[in-house]
């Protein structure tokens, strides 16, 4: 009787834990991606931040909620792209690039106002609003930043397999030492 099937099909028992952690590591479940993104002007007059929900390089769901400046509010992303008169998104965001966002960029509404955050040139964005019908802020030199946050599955998939390599190593180690006693 075969005791370690793994043995018996030629796998060393550390190398199908290293193969089933990297596998779990860096496979992604799903095609979206969840990002926070922030927003400051110079003087920090104008101040929000918020999470958008990222698939095929475009934000199809989120918010923004503007702490400081004259669009102080929780604003809900439009979905989509367009153009309504007062602003042209496009919604496209491109994390590994600056900036981040087009010259359309994100439209965010609240009831009937709308706030738009779009990329001017490296480390450079817009932030503009139609307040109440007036344009109001306008920020045209702000810093935005854009950060990752990481899907609980996969942190969960890659602590499941780096416990599953512990366990292997610590068999490995005691399965060692109780061979060299018996000698």
């Amino acid at each position: 009787m075969v005791r370690n099937w793994w043995a018996f099909l030629g796998v060393p028992r550390l190398s199908v834990g290293a193969v089933l952690t990297a596998l779990f590591a860096f496979t992604s479940v799903s095609h979206a991606a969840l990002y926070v993104i922030t927003f400051t002007d110079p003087g920090a007059n104008n101040v929000g931040s918020g999470q958008i929900d990222v698939e095929g390089g475009l934000a199809v769901s989120g918010s923004f909620d503007v702490t400081a400046g004259a669009a102080i509010g929780d604003w809900i992303l439009a979905p989509g792209s367009g153009s309504d008169g007062s602003f042209q998104w496009d919604n496209a965001v491109n994390p590994a690039s600056d900036p981040f966002l087009t010259s359309g960029g994100l439209l965010f509404t609240s009831g009937g106002n709308e706030i738009n955050l779009w990329g001017n040139s490296p480390g450079s964005y817009s932030f503009y609003g139609n307040v109440g019908g007036n344009y109001n802020p306008q920020v045209d030199f702000g810093v935005a930043t854009i950060n990752a946050i990481p899907e609980p599955i996969n942190c969960a998939l890659a602590g499941f397999g780096l416990i599953f390599v512990g366990g292997s190593v610590g068999h490995f180690y005691f399965a060692r030492r109780r061979s060299a006693t018996a000698r």
